[in-house]
């Protein structure tokens, strides 16, 4: 863009920031019709040739001039391909024309900004600077994530040290919820000693090998006994530690002892163990290995940059709000009070 000034330069960070853009060339003005498109008059019959090619414009064709400023075809593709994503629905909507009257309104406003020493305004000037501090810190992060990017032999060395963090098994619970303590509702669940002897019923009619089915129809209880009639994969860690640790120690087929949670007793059944091979998790390792990386590197730059804090001033609690002070006591009786501005006092009788 030639002759850009602060205000164009402040509006291409707003715009690169992500801020949805277009809000109102997305419609019509109000009180304008839209004017129907001409119908294109067939030429007149002559001798059949071929279509030329369309002329290829060069990112530096200018493309709109506002005032001083000049715009090439490449500084609008820059911005468009900057734009968020409701922008970008925006502009794939309507074309280009109603980003292009956007446009030239904000430069308008900002060279009218610019005139009026706008950017020596106190506030204005914090805000610039804040936007481009904001900027670069999105593109110094950039940067960061191309440099921290893991390598094929991170990946495989990460694996197989935390192999036994990716196992999965196939379990299926059986869950009877204890009741509350001080309730009587029998809907909200059993008592302990209740709870416990059911699940010790529901362990033995698994293990002697009862139909599943059964199971749940001598057993089950809506809301109070509850059983998973199907498996399901299980990720190690992903359950409360005390089912978690019981979870992965028990064999195919086997079934846990009851399992005293807060809230219920639990049994745990599992049906097989899974041990998924590096390729089917290599992608979740190179995320987890560029995001301790990513961390890693930040927090190296504090060091490096030094930050201080004053831990009296952060760590302080909030304020509490204002108590209200109590209204003031209204006139004597037979005393006219203020009145709201704009009204009328009647005249007196």
């Amino acid at each position: 863009m030639k002759n850009k000034s602060v205000g164009q330069t402040c509006l291409a960070i707003i715009m690169l920031m992500g801020i949805a853009i277009c809000p109102a060339g997305a419609q019509e003005s109000p009180g304008t019709a839209a004017k129907p498109a001409p119908t294109p008059t067939a030429p007149p019959a002559g001798p059949a040739k071929s279509a030329a090619p369309a002329p290829t414009e060069s990112p530096d064709t200018v493309v709109l001039k506002v005032g001083a400023a000049q715009v090439t075809k490449g500084d609008l593709d820059f911005l468009i391909s900057n734009l968020n994503p409701q922008g970008r629905q925006a502009l794939a909507l309507h074309g280009r024309r109603p980003f292009a009257d956007w446009y030239v309104n904000s430069l308008v406003l900002s060279q009218a900004a610019e005139s009026d020493h706008l950017e020596s305004v106190p506030e204005v000037r914090q805000r610039i600077e804040l936007q481009r501090q904001q900027l670069l810190a999105s593109a110094e992060m950039e940067k960061l994530r191309k440099e921290v990017q893991p390598s094929p032999e991170e990946i495989t060395q990460y694996f197989m040290a935390h192999q036994p963090d990716f196992e999965r098994v196939q379990m299926r619970q059986f869950l009877v919820r204890k009741r509350p303590e001080g309730s009587k509702a029998t809907s909200a669940g059993l008592t302990a000693e209740e709870a416990r002897a059911k699940a010790d019923a529901i362990r033995k009619a698994v293990t002697d090998g009862t139909d599943l089915k059964k199971v749940s129809e001598q057993f089950g209880v809506p809301n109070v006994v509850l059983i998973d009639m199907d498996p399901r994969p299980i990720r190690r860690h992903s359950l409360p530690p005390a089912m978690d640790e019981v979870a992965f120690s028990l064999k195919d087929g086997e079934v846990s002892p009851p399992i005293d949670m807060p809230q219920a007793i639990v049994l745990i059944q599992v049906s097989g163990h899974v041990h998924p091979e590096q390729k089917e998790v290599a992608a979740e390792i190179e995320s987890t290995l560029h995001q301790q990386k990513l961390e890693a590197k930040l927090e190296d730059l504090k060091k490096k940059t030094g930050v201080w804090m004053d831990e009296q001033y952060f760590n302080a609690p909030p304020a509490k709000p204002p108590v209200p002070a109590a209204p003031p006591a209204g006139p004597a009786q037979g005393t006219p009070g203020p009145r709201p501005p704009g009204t009328v006092q009647a005249p007196k009788q």
